[in-house]
């Protein structure tokens, strides 16, 4: 048995089983995520139900074993796609950087986007903003499905993230009212899907977890979905490796 702690497979959660379908056919790309960060001022906007001050373009995912993954299914959706690690890793996909309000990380943290707007120097500027997107607070608020949820521990999903690098003039952070302002969001996340699709081959899926439901619509669905997309664009043999990772999110939960 392995003592290994990390998984061998990175998850990312969604909610339907449209969205699965789009990812296995188009991949992944970046979607601004509005997240709170350490910052006091951002904390009063969460006490006060208000979203996060900022929104940085990301995909996510969880390093962990599929034997706890339930918890993450009901919070984020009953689907997931689970990719060899080593698939994240050659799409430059990292660790995100955990801190809180005590640690020593903390201040130089709090200083990377204030720092990087006065700098002179561009492409430090950059650099500090691209590592102050792949930070987290350890534990604190989260702005989901436009509410607060006062304390979540988001060290416990071991996240994964790929954040994109910018064009120049595109801002890599989106204030509260550009966040807000949906056509803007969707131009700018439709210029970075040119750039940033991470595209997926059959051979990179170790699991895919649909939702539960009493017909089995859900597995039937997918599987004829899977059929019909592999077996055109790669071979049938690899469209049916693909179908035998299809699983529902009850049966973890049972078996497990």
């Amino acid at each position: 048995m392995s003592e290994n702690v990390s998984s061998s497979v990175l998850f990312h959660f969604t909610n339907s089983v449209d969205h699965l379908k789009s990812i296995l056919k188009d991949g992944f790309f970046p979607h601004y995520c509005a997240e709170y960060s350490l910052d006091p001022a951002d904390r009063k906007e969460a006490s006060r139900g208000r979203p996060p001050m900022h929104a940085a373009p990301m995909v996510c995912f969880c390093d962990l074993p599929l034997s706890l993954v339930g918890k993450h299914l009901n919070e984020y959706g009953n689907f997931a796609i689970g990719l060899e690690k080593h698939w994240g890793l050659k799409n430059g996909l990292a660790p995100v950087i955990y801190t809180h309000s005590r640690a020593r990380t903390r201040p130089p943290v709090l200083r990377l986007a204030t720092k990087a707007e006065e700098t002179s120097d561009e492409g430090t500027g950059k650099d500090m903003m691209f590592l102050a997107a792949y930070t987290k607070p350890f534990e604190g608020p989260a702005w989901r499905k436009r509410k607060v949820h006062k304390k979540v521990r988001f060290y416990d999903e071991r996240e994964w993230r790929y954040v994109p690098v910018v064009r120049k003039g595109q801002p890599l952070f989106l204030t509260q009212n550009d966040y807000a302002d949906v056509s803007k969001k969707s131009a700018l996340e439709k210029s970075l899907k040119k750039q940033n699709v991470l595209r997926i081959h059959p051979d990179d899926i170790q699991y895919l977890i649909v939702a539960y439901d009493r017909d089995e619509n859900n597995i039937l669905e997918l599987h004829d979905y899977v059929m019909r997309l592999y077996a055109r664009r790669h071979s049938r043999r690899d469209a049916k490796l693909v179908t035998t990772t299809i699983m529902t999110a009850d049966r973890i939960e049972e078996d497990i």
